[in-house]
């Protein structure tokens, strides 16, 4: 029998089942170390990280100019016909295409409606969602060919506002709106399948990245210019992508016993690209000294971590974030168990630590705080996504 195929042979881009999604290797360890230092961190203060072969104060933050050509934001295209070939041999009135936050569902499905002439329906209004109206369901019912690109958009955490998106779901999966495809965000499917079920749809996700993915992925989007720069890892001093013989087709990942830095990346974001591509962006490094001209990667895992004493009303905050895809602070406080005050005291702890962020007027969790804000709901019973 042959070897078996490693990652650096299989595409970046692969959408699966949600049953077939698996995690990359050393997920568990990963978890297990950032339990470790998050603890060692909040006993011991910061001193106790472990020692770098380049320190932070020998480096500096790279331009934004440079960033954008280094780095330049996800084409979220191939993703995109790698769920039309999955779609191709569906016969269900309603598929679903879910992934955790900050990892391009809403993309993903708006590319896939415009290709293939869906129209993406309009989502509720928040006061109609607070109110429990249904009417807009109806505007939906116009169209016999459609896509909602986040459904987490669709509903409100209490008695009226999952109405409306309880009516519509049983309509579309029982084939009364025609034929659908449905992105959401990976902790809101998991929400509506506990308190509404959606089984009987086929639910596909983007299947997680290896570290050689990663390095090949890194390495392809920073090639316009020619070769892919050289990193190298403050942690180990290590290079980090992959590097290049002749041509573009020759592309080789660091050898898994030379270098695991990206492994190490990507088991922390449990293989989701978007997650990964954040922490790429944010923690690569150029020297101050302008004669030297090779980069780095500050250590790579290194976040705003949430402490082991977080509270009860913090922890409702972040887990009601996750369930809507993001909140402002009026729904948020409408969501919670706390008095409005409340909640907007331990949202405002969280942005100053860091864990939380606004975008386009949602509060939500930062890409980097992401994998620890995950476990730790994980850790107190909390209900996670599947991914």
């Amino acid at each position: 029998m042959g070897e078996q195929p490693s990652s650096a042979d299989t595409p970046l881009w692969a959408v699966v089942e949600l049953e077939q999604f698996t995690t990359p290797e050393q997920t568990q360890a990963s978890q297990w170390r950032r339990s470790l230092r998050s603890a060692s961190t909040w006993l011991m203060g910061k001193n106790s990280a472990e020692q770098q072969v380049k320190e932070e104060n020998e480096l500096r933050a790279l331009p934004e100019v440079k960033l954008a050509h280094l780095v330049p934001p996800i084409d979220w295209a191939p993703a995109a016909k790698a769920l039309a070939q999955q779609l191709n041999d569906q016969k269900a009135p309603v598929a679903f295409f879910i992934t955790p936050p900050h990892s391009g569902h809403v993309a993903v499905v708006s590319q896939w409606a415009e290709a293939h002439r869906f129209a993406c329906l309009p989502s509720p209004t928040l006061s109609e969602l607070a109110e429990g109206d249904t009417q807009w369901i109806e505007r939906c019912a116009s169209q016999r060919e459609w896509a909602v690109p986040a459904l987490e958009r669709y509903f409100l955490r209490h008695t009226q506002g999952i109405q409306g998106v309880r009516e519509f779901l049983e309509r579309a999966l029982s084939g009364r709106l025609g034929q659908g495809v449905i992105g959401c965000d990976s902790w809101a499917y998991a929400y509506l399948q506990e308190v509404i079920g959606i089984d009987g749809a086929p639910v596909f996700t983007l299947q997680s990245m290896e570290g050689e993915q990663l390095s090949r992925y890194f390495a392809d989007i920073a090639t316009h210019t020619g070769a892919p720069p050289q990193v190298y890892s403050t942690r180990t001093g290590n290079q980090v992508l992959a590097k290049t013989e002749g041509s573009a087709a020759n592309k080789k990942a660091p050898p898994k016993g030379e270098n695991k830095e990206l492994q190490r990346l990507a088991a922390h974001c449990r293989g989701h690209i978007g997650i990964a591509w954040h922490y790429w962006r944010e923690r690569l490094r150029e020297p101050l000294s302008d004669d030297e001209k090779a980069l780095w990667l500050a250590d790579a895992l290194a976040e705003a971590e949430l402490p082991p004493d977080t509270g009860d009303v913090a922890t409702l905050v972040l887990h009601a974030l996750l369930i809507h895809g993001g909140l402002d602070d009026h729904s948020l406080g409408q969501l919670l168990p706390f008095s409005h005050h409340e909640a907007l005291n331990a949202r405002l702890a969280l942005q100053r630590k860091g864990i939380v962020t606004s975008c386009e007027g949602r509060w939500q969790i930062a890409p980097l705080s992401y994998a620890s804000v995950r476990q730790l709901l994980e850790s107190r019973n909390y209900l996670v996504d599947p991914l």
